[in-house]
């Protein structure tokens, strides 16, 4: 994959994270959706973590 493609996903998954956190913080969710959001923000950082890791070593 190269630079520029992991930069996009690392961006696209930056927005959807801030997303998610709105949504969390908003209040409006029930416990059901709250769960949801909260178990997709997790999956969505553990993502941008890999991607994050994939730009170090195609930088070095």
């Amino acid at each position: 994959m190269e630079w520029s493609e992991i930069n996009c996903i690392i961006s696209a998954l930056e927005a959807l994270i801030e997303k998610y956190e709105t949504s969390l913080k908003s209040g409006a969710l029930n416990e059901d959706d709250r769960s949801d959001v909260s178990n997709d923000l997790a999956y969505a950082e553990i993502l941008k973590g890999k991607y994050e890791e994939m730009r170090t070593k195609a930088a070095g």
